[in-house]
């Protein structure tokens, strides 16, 4: 295997996505073609209260399906060391990335003890805050010292540097959509500059309550049915999802050295902003998107070796168009637009919509 000195090594792998927890029921759910949107259950928020067909009824959403996990409140928190009064004050993003962080570690073959201590860092995209405004429509009564911790997203990274005893960078980011690959940008440079020895790197989301889904139906960007339908003609926005994914990443030398199961290689990351587009602020930028491909595929990439693009998919009809179209042009350049090994760009949200963001590339903060 022909390594470059700044390749980052994908090592473990732990998840958590509608379908199932592990790699093996995600995976199933990807190969049978399962649609995991569901109606959204009362224990979730109480959907009658929030849902009507009729998009024009104000604080109203007008969908009533999304993709949820199951055992969202399973949580064993003297595993992890923590009481159950801190457990109840925490935000379940919060213990998904704890399990997943455990997972992505045996995944790897590494001890927590053998773990304890190390310079590993923890990049983390997190954007959903339903359980801090879920909690802020609760009695002031039930705040406790926990509260604070248990819902900040700061934490989200910092508790798993705590329980783990990480002692590298610990850091979440909010940038919307992009969130879970701009910490997978930050996670390769921090390896690469040496700040840290390891790094896990994820992004987590969970729908405890209504609010986000009056916002998006009044913005249209949501889709009726709950369904994602990306590169459509169908498309009528994206179907919301919940789940957690985190990966352990570590220099592809020293990966090869420690004879590590390697599940993929980074070779290159990129990030960028769209600047001051057309309004509305959520517009993507082709321009933008086609500045950032050129940046990934410059003079030393072979186009022809690309095989496979994962694309975000948003199911509305101004995003598909703009990635489509900004995907296409350096391709096309290449005289590989109409080649039948030209790379396949569909989008995992066709199946379990929008858990984390899976491009290769992706723009910083554009819901797009």
């Amino acid at each position: 295997m022909d390594d470059d000195a700044s390749d980052v090594a994908i090592v473990g792998i732990g998840c958590h996505f509608p379908g199932g927890e592990g790699l093996e029921n995600f995976w199933r759910v990807l190969i049978n073609g399962k649609n995991c949107a569901v109606q959204i259950p009362n224990d979730r928020f109480d959907l009658s209260q929030w849902y009507d067909s009729d998009d024009s009824k104000p604080g109203k959403t007008y969908t009533a399906k999304a993709a949820l996990i199951d055992g969202l409140n399973e949580f064993d928190y003297k595993f992890f060391g923590i009481t159950e009064a801190e457990s109840s004050c925490m935000d379940p993003q919060h213990k998904l990335l704890l399990q997943c962080t455990y997972r992505a570690l045996e995944d790897a073959g590494i001890p927590m003890e053998k773990a304890s201590g190390t310079s590993t860092g923890v990049f983390l995209g997190v954007m959903n805050r339903d359980f801090e405004l879920g909690n802020v429509k609760i009695s002031p009564k039930i705040i406790n010292h926990s509260s604070s911790t248990g819902s900040a997203m700061s934490i989200a990274a910092n508790r798993i540097s705590y329980t783990f005893n990480f002692t590298g960078p610990s850091l979440s980011i909010d940038c919307a959509c992009s969130s879970s690959l701009v910490a997978l940008h930050f996670a390769c440079q921090a390896i690469k500059q040496g700040d840290c020895e390891m790094a896990m790197c994820g992004g987590v989301t969970c729908i405890l309550e209504p609010t986000v889904f009056v916002a998006l139906s009044k913005a249209k960007m949501i889709s009726p049915e709950g369904t994602s339908k990306p590169f459509s003609m169908k498309a009528d926005g994206y179907g919301r999802g919940e789940g957690c994914g985190v990966v352990l990443l570590k220099p592809l030398k020293k990966a090869l050295q420690d004879h590590d199961h390697i599940w993929g290689i980074i070779s290159k990351t990129a990030v960028n902003q769209d600047g001051h587009t057309v309004s509305p602020i959520t517009k993507p930028s082709m321009i933008q998107q086609e500045e950032l491909l050129r940046k990934i595929y410059s003079t030393d990439t072979d186009l022809t070796s690309v095989q496979y693009i994962e694309g975000h998919g948003t199911g509305t009809p101004v995003g598909d168009q703009v990635e489509m179209e900004s995907l296409g042009l350096p391709f096309h350049e290449s005289q590989r637009a109409l080649s039948p090994s030209s790379p396949w760009s569909p989008s995992l949200k066709t199946h379990l919509t929008k858990c984390m963001s899976h491009n290769t590339v992706r723009r910083n903060g554009s819901a797009g």
